[in-house]
């Protein structure tokens, strides 16, 4: 079978201008219920010229995260679409059509309105870059409606960036929307902040009831030039002006944070730092008398897909930890002519969180400032290391992951109003050590 596979993907390679890539991976040594010998396949196939590139690309694997793809013709096998779609520009204008993998604009391991692990999902995107400014705005279907596990549910990201040299400073802002529609023509085109649409809309005479949307925003700051790059960014999830014109009633702070940056300390040497938090109940949805509102930052509305526990990083749209959470990062990356060494040391602390349950164990919130205030908590220390050698068309590298987490965070049933399942520190310990070896094709004509 894997031969068949092989030659199936490897035959496009040899016929266009392409990216194969072959991954094999095995888990030494592991305590929970990852697959060994498991295998993953990535073959891709683009065009590219100065003002238009295409690109299809998938991921074909059977490493158990997600259920399998027609069992009986692809065994224990499933697909994820991965960055496939076209772009091309006009002047100063760049468009992006397809099923994207979408990233923030701040370069960093823990960006907050996408996550850095780039998912993808369908999206458009019109862009305008020039030396003084700045603007993008992005729709993304979030999820198609089935009628038991998820809604129709979408979002619109907007950023307005002033640029001063290698100085750039910006507004950005997310607007999620559920169960009326995949995609809002007003949020798209209008290029107003998605706050001020919003509010305009949910108070006019023709809204009955629809325009109660979840509105993200914030700020960044970000320097780059040929050896640095610094950032520091901002989010503020469903925001309210109570803690400024009604302090005594404060409601609940739902903010993220994320700093840090890298500098070239030696040739080709460079150190990276990086710092994130979220406070509690920030991404989550809200509910009215125990039903849910759908418009959580999330992918899913669900933490399970029949036995299929949906794993929360892959589950929220931004800050790929969520909710209640603090982590630090050392990242040092090395290239010398054809190899490339990076490492990077984690440590990461996290409390009772649910992508899907407004207020997570309970029916409502703990007014105020609620951060890392469980009697249990999550604490992860990881060691990262790749090692990379290309050989012109061929490149073979190795990833390593050690580590170990204290009270990991484990899904358990809900007693609350919504019964939705949650996350939360257990007293189960886990040591972690990942071996992956790759080897990866390019072809170019």
């Amino acid at each position: 079978m894997l031969k068949k596979l092989f030659f199936l993907f490897f035959i496009p390679v040899l016929a266009f201008s392409t990216t194969f890539s072959l991954f094999y991976s095995q888990n030494l040594v592991s305590l929970d219920n990852s697959k060994l010998f498991s295998n993953l396949f990535l073959p891709s196939i683009s065009y590219e010229t100065s003002d238009f590139s295409f690109n299809v690309s998938l991921i074909f694997s059977n490493d158990g995260k997600y259920p399998p793809f027609m069992k009986p013709f692809y065994g224990d096998y499933y697909i994820v679409l991965t960055d496939s779609g076209i772009r091309f520009s006009v002047n100063d204008l760049y468009f992006s059509l397809g099923n994207l993998s979408n990233y923030d604009i701040v370069k960093t391991p823990y960006s907050l309105y996408f996550s850095s692990l780039g998912h993808s999902k369908p999206t458009i995107s019109i862009k305008y870059l020039d030396e003084k400014f700045e603007y993008e705005t992005r729709y993304v279907l979030i999820s198609y409606s089935d009628g038991a596990n998820f809604v129709d549910k979408g979002m619109n990201f907007k950023y307005y960036a002033i640029k001063l040299g290698n100085l750039r400073f910006g507004y950005e802002e997310s607007i999620v929307y559920a169960s009326r529609t995949n995609f809002d023509l007003d949020y798209f085109l209008n290029p107003i902040p998605n706050f001020f649409v919003q509010y305009v809309r949910e108070g006019s005479f023709y809204n009955d009831g629809l325009f109660n949307d979840n509105s993200l925003m914030g700020f960044f700051l970000d320097y780059k030039d040929s050896k640095e790059y610094f950032y520091i960014q901002l989010l503020v999830d469903d925001f309210n002006a109570n803690r400024i014109f009604n302090p005594d009633n404060p409601t609940v702070d739902k903010i993220a944070w994320s700093l840090g940056g890298s500098k070239e300390i030696y040739k080709n040497l460079n150190i990276g730092i990086y710092h994130a938090g979220s406070t509690k109940y920030t991404f989550q949805p809200s509910s009215n008398s125990g039903n849910p509102l759908y418009y959580g930052y999330t992918y899913y509305t669900e933490t399970e897909f029949g036995d299929y526990v949906i794993d929360y990083k892959d589950n929220y749209i931004g800050y790929l930890y969520g909710e209640n959470n603090i982590a630090f990062m050392v990242d040092v990356k090395w290239s010398h002519e054809k190899y490339m060494l990076h490492s990077s040391l984690e440590f990461v602390l996290s409390g009772t969180k649910s992508p899907v349950n407004p207020w997570t164990e309970n029916d409502t919130y703990e007014p105020g400032f609620n951060l890392l205030n469980d009697d249990v908590l999550e604490k992860t220390i990881l060691l990262k290391n790749s090692l990379e050698k290309n050989f012109g068309i061929i490149t073979l590298g190795t990833n390593i992951i050690t580590g170990i987490i204290f009270n990991k965070l484990e899904l358990v049933e809900a007693d609350d109003s919504v019964k939705k399942s949650y996350f939360l520190p257990s007293n189960k310990n886990e040591t972690i050590f990942d071996l992956n070896f790759y080897i990866k094709f390019d072809y170019s004509f």
